[in-house]
């Protein structure tokens, strides 16, 4: 971010420099200092983090519209980091994550490594309400969904087959998507192909789960 971008928050939210470096959280006086330099200076990157944060806070203190070109960019930025993170916390690369929903078994297996993880588990437990909106979504996502909640609270199920289930209940919830689920028409297609993989995989072994 540049301090032209900041000067014309400044601008377009009305805002002081000192309530706009609350909402950054930096002092007055580092922002002043910002906004003495040339208007091409570049923020310092460690503040890259705290600036597109205090930013979407500005849209949803209702300072600044979700159309705004800066707010854009903080939505790209915050989703970035966000799946960084995420890969991180699933010790995978972006790379072994496409590579493996190329084919059936690839899914199976990447769905396998997911739900090896005790994050993943958890992941799914803190969000059960955002499941119960994709089950919202569609009759099909419904079924699929109960289906492999049923998979993972069983007792007669093996544990590693439980690992599939769980792999594709968090792939659900990741915030990284082969497509994104922004994308109109399509965003959705490979949830639901991986769902449909993870609940094949059991209705051959498991009929009793059969919605």
């Amino acid at each position: 971010m540049k301090v032209n971008q900041i000067s014309k928050l400044i601008k377009d939210t009305g805002l002081s420099p000192e309530r706009l470096a609350g909402y950054f959280q930096v002092s007055n006086m580092t922002l002043r200092r910002w906004l003495k330099k040339p208007i091409t200076y570049k923020i310092p990157s460690q503040y890259e983090t705290n600036l597109h944060q205090g930013i979407l806070t500005l849209v949803r203190d209702g300072l600044l519209p979700k159309e705004n070109e800066i707010v854009l960019e903080s939505y790209d930025f915050m989703q970035t980091l966000s799946t960084k993170n995420s890969f991180m916390m699933m010790d995978l690369s972006v790379e072994q994550f496409e590579k493996g929903l190329q084919d059936e078994e690839g899914t199976v297996d990447l769905c396998l490594k997911l739900g090896q993880k005790e994050e993943s588990l958890s992941y799914i437990q803190n969000n059960e309400e955002k499941l119960k909106e994709y089950e919202g979504k569609s009759t099909s996502f419904a079924e699929k969904i109960s289906t492999l909640w049923n998979v993972l609270k069983s007792t007669d199920v093996q544990r590693t087959h439980k690992y599939v289930a769980i792999g594709a209940l968090f792939y659900l919830l990741f915030p990284f998507d082969f497509i994104p689920d922004a994308i109109p028409g399509v965003g959705f297609l490979d949830d639901i192909a991986v769902l449909t993989i993870a609940v094949d995989y059991y209705l051959r072994a498991h009929k009793p789960f059969k919605s």
